[in-house]
């Protein structure tokens, strides 16, 4: 196989498809999917390491702020740029450029000696991430011609990011109790120099016909992700800001600017024809609304572990490797079950297994051991999965390949959009059901200084309750209300899904 393949304008591509993947193919996936597992272990560290870093290098609450959310912030702002950068200047290129600065940044990351030197390594990261995830599943287009082997690699490529998901607890926390938290970085600067050394092995592609990048539209749809996301992510973390509020207004002005240029424009960044694709825009819509109702869920559900169940940190990672490997199930059964019947009812059979596994976490969770509350939380990833992979692969297969690196941008904007907007708005539901169940229910005579203090998150209520064993019940049962609520949301968006499915999308064939 040739390691060049410039789009000439796509009169090959129905010969392509049949053609079967090699060991080469296969080789390049390992590569692709070592950089997807990379990127999913670093952002599930990070929460655990937010503790030893804050105690380390004494972040105010703003900075620690843009330490967790400046790397997400930017690799969703930077999606569309780099999606479209990578069918011009080549997709194994970008994707070489983007574990060298990630590596690096982690490396500066690992060595930070104070908050601002943490938060611009974190933002560097971010837009490395900007670059890796885009190139990853639009590299897979022009490996995998074949429709069947495009679907393994789909869900071979998508479990790999559960898996990394699954490992960064435990293995954050090792890192976290024997080498403190700059370790938490450190480790992906040996899998950086890995993949640089076998990225050799992957197919270059970029589009020939592409026309030189628009730097208007770069700064016009960064501006309008990055301001929009972080007005409203500020907004449900602090309340409503006139100044947070201008930065919603701003990116909706900006966005609205940047799609009347690509109208305009010959060669946009952004080809808004893909959405004139119907399972293309579903596909979107689907992917951001499991992350929406997912993400949330999982954080709250973590928390519950600890601070009700009483299950440590280190017990809690590691049960909860359990709900991971299942999703990673979930993902790989999907080319079989397509083989089979059509995608839009696997879809359906897995989110009829994800909502039981919600609403068995409802209907137990006063009363459920650990055990029942991974059960359900097993049968939602598991559920899940199917929807995850099918939408993937319907997405980048649904455009044209020199469009492929956009179309995977998209995927990213929209995940990111919804797991930003879960942990802000959901999240934030869930904290105010807590707070106000907590409020009715605290024994008389709490000091009010205590009381507030306890409203703050449930980890520090906790802690508090040692002092004060009165209010334990409390806020136990406080924040399981709140959890209801949570997979209350999760459940009704996972049904909602599942009947626009039905009722719109029953008509999507086997392979289509």
């Amino acid at each position: 196989m040739s390691n060049t393949s410039d789009n000439q304008g796509g009169s090959n591509e129905h010969a392509n498809e049949v053609q079967k993947a090699t060991w080469r193919e296969w080789l390049g996936l390992g590569t692709l999917t070592l950089a997807v597992f990379m990127l999913s272990t670093d952002m599930t560290v990070l929460f655990l390491a937010t503790p030893s870093i804050a105690a380390d290098l004494g972040p105010s609450g703003t900075q620690m702020l843009w330490i967790i959310h400046v790397g997400e912030l930017l690799a969703v702002g930077f999606a569309l740029t780099m999606g479209r950068l990578g069918d011009n200047i080549g997709r194994r290129r970008l994707l070489v450029i983007g574990v060298t600065v990630y590596g690096s940044a982690s490396f500066l990351a690992a060595f930070s000696t104070d908050p601002w030197m943490l938060i611009a390594a974190r933002a560097f990261l971010g837009v490395a991430t900007a670059t890796v995830m885009p190139s990853t599943m639009s590299l897979l287009r022009n490996m995998f011609f074949d429709p069947k082997q495009f679907s393994v690699a789909i869900a071979i490529n998508l479990s790999a990011f559960s898996a990394g998901m699954a490992l960064g607890p435990p293995m954050g926390g090792l890192l976290l109790d024997y080498f403190g938290w700059g370790a938490v970085f450190l480790i992906n600067v040996p899998i950086a120099i890995f993949l640089l050394a076998i990225s050799p092995l992957l197919p270059e592609y970029r589009n020939k016909d592409s026309k030189r990048i628009d730097f208007i539209s770069v700064l016009l749809s960064s501006l309008a992700l990055v301001t929009f996301i972080f007005g409203l992510q500020e907004i449900a973390n602090t309340g409503f800001n006139m100044f947070y509020a201008g930065s919603v207004v701003i990116g909706i002005g900006t966005g609205i600017l940047f799609i009347r240029r690509q109208l305009k424009a010959k060669d946009p960044l952004l080809d808004l024809s893909m959405f004139r694709i119907r399972i293309f825009n579903f596909s979107l819509i689907a992917l951001m609304v499991i992350i929406l109702v997912i993400t949330g869920a999982d954080m709250f559900f973590a928390q519950h572990l600890q601070a009700v169940v009483g299950l440590t940190p280190t017990k809690a990672g590691l049960l909860l490797i359990i709900p991971a490997l299942l999703s990673m199930a979930g993902t790989m059964i999907s080319p079989v079950l397509t083989r089979w019947i059509r995608p839009a009812y696997a879809m359906v059979m897995g989110l009829l297994i994800a909502l039981a596994g919600a609403l068995l976490i409802i209907l137990t969770v006063h009363d459920a051991g650990s055990l029942i509350l991974i059960i359900g939380a097993s049968l939602l990833a598991f559920g899940v999965g199917p929807t995850m992979t099918i939408t993937g692969e319907q997405l980048i297969s649904s455009v044209p390949q020199e469009r492929a690196g956009s179309a995977s941008a998209m995927s990213d904007v929209s995940g990111g959009f919804g797991s930003v907007m879960s942990i802000a708005f959901i999240g934030s539901l869930g904290m105010l059901v807590y707070r106000l169940t907590l409020m009715d229910s605290l024994p008389a005579g709490v000091p009010s200084e205590i009381a507030d203090s306890t409203m703050e998150n449930v980890g520090s209520a906790v802690a508090i309750s040692e002092r004060f064993p009165e209010m334990l019940q409390a806020i136990q049962s406080s924040f399981t209300v709140a959890l209801q609520t949570i997979y209350g949301i999760t459940a009704i968006g996972l049904f909602g899904l599942m009947v626009i499915i039905i009722w719109k999308f029953r008509f999507i064939g086997k392979g289509d």
